[in-house]
C-alpha cells in the first residue's frame, strides 16, 4: 500500500527539511512506497487528493491543520480506495484529538455534509464561529505573540459580536430564536482545544449539538469559562441534541466555520453520513513524524 503525503508549508508546525526527512525515515523503516506533495495555495489539497489514482488502496495523508485536512476529505470522498490520514502540523488540530480516542489500526467513521461540503469534526455558528472566523484579522496584528491570538480574537469577537436570528429545525422540532452559540459536533474538540462535544462519537450516525440561545452580554462570560473547563453542560443556558440531521435559516447571511474554514449563506442543511470514510489511526506512525 502506498502512501502520500499532501503537505501544507505555510502550516505552523511544517518545516520542510524536518518533515521530509521524518516521512522518510518512517516509511522506509516499514517499506512503504511512499510521495511527497505540496499545496500552493487554497483549494490544492483537494485537487491533489483527487487526482491521487484511484486504482488500488492508498492512504492520503493531510499535513496541516483542520482545514488541509478537510480539503483532503473532500478530494478523496467516494472513493473505494483511498484511505484518510492526518498528521497534525497546524495550529489547532483538533480532529486529531477525538481521532486519539479510536482504536489503533483504520477505523471507518461518519463525516458530516453542509450544503454539499463534507467535514470531519465540527460545524459552528455564532460566537464561537466568529472567534474562529476572526483570527484572521488578529493575524494582522504582528504586535500580538501567535500562541494569544485565539485569545485576542475572542475578546475582539466579544465585544463585536451581533446576534443572528435562526430558524433551527431537527426532526419535527422547529425553533426560533436568536444565537450566541450553535456547534454541530462530529468529533468533539474546536478552537484549538475547546471541548465542546464530550459525548460525540465519530461512528454513532449522530451529531452532538449545542445550542445557546441570546444571552445578555454578561452573561455570556460564565457559560464560556464553563466551556473553557468543560462544564459547560451544567450551565441551563447550554442545550445539547443527538441529530442526524438539523436544517438552519436565517433572514440575513450567516457564517458557518466548517473545520476552521468559512462558508456564508442563509440556508444550510447539515446531514451525517454514515461510514462515509476509512481514516488511518496507526499512532506510532504517526507520532513519529509529528
Amino acid at each position: 500500500m502506498k502512501y502520500y503525503f499532501i503537505i501544507n508549508p505555510n502550516s505552523g508546525k511544517v518545516k520542510k527539511i524536518e518533515i521530509e526527512e521524518k516521512i522518510r525515515k518512517a516509511c522506509l523503516l516499514r517499506e512503504i512506497p511512499y510521495e511527497i506533495l505540496y499545496t500552493k495555495k487554497a483549494g490544492d489539497a483537494r485537487t491533489i487528493a483527487k487526482n491521487i489514482p484511484d486504482d488500488k488502496e492508498c492512504v492520503v495523508f493531510s499535513v496541516g491543520g483542520d482545514g488541509n485536512l478537510n480539503e483532503v476529505l473532500n478530494g478523496i470522498i467516494g472513493s473505494e480506495n483511498k484511505i484518510i490520514g492526518s498528521i497534525p502540523a497546524g495550529s489547532g488540530n483538533d480532529f486529531d484529538k477525538t481521532l486519539k480516542q479510536c482504536s489503533s489500526g483504520i477505523n471507518t467513521i461518519d463525516v458530516g455534509k453542509i450544503n454539499g461540503k463534507y467535514f470531519l469534526n465540527v460545524a459552528c455558528l455564532g460566537l464561537d464561529a466568529e472567534v474562529a472566523n476572526n483570527i484572521s484579522v488578529i493575524r494582522n496584528k504582528k504586535w500580538i505573540p501567535v500562541s494569544q491570538r485565539y485569545n485576542a480574537s475572542l475578546i475582539y469577537s466579544y465585544f463585536k459580536y451581533k446576534f443572528k436570528r435562526l430558524k433551527i429545525t431537527m426532526g419535527e422540532s422547529q425553533v426560533e430564536n436568536d444565537c450566541t452559540i450553535l456547534a454541530i459536533g462530529n468529533g468533539q474538540y474546536y478552537g484549538g482545544g475547546f471541548r465542546i462535544a464530550p459525548h460525540a462519537i465519530l461512528d454513532d450516525g449522530l451529531f452532538d449539538i449545542y445550542f445557546v440561545g441570546k444571552l445578555s452580554k454578561p452573561k455570556i462570560i460564565p457559560v464560556l469559562l464553563k466551556l473553557l473547563k468543560e462544564k459547560h453542560e451544567s450551565s441551563p443556558a447550554v442545550k445539547r441534541f443527538s441529530e442526524n440531521k438539523i436544517i438552519v435559516d436565517s433572514k440575513e447571511m450567516c457564517t458557518f466555520n466548517v473545520d476552521g474554514e468559512m462558508m456564508r449563506s442563509n440556508h444550510f442543511e447539515i446531514s451525517i453520513v454514515p461510514g462515509a470514510v476509512r481514516v488511518f489511526n496507526e499512532r506510532d506512525f504517526i507520532n513519529e513524524i509529528i
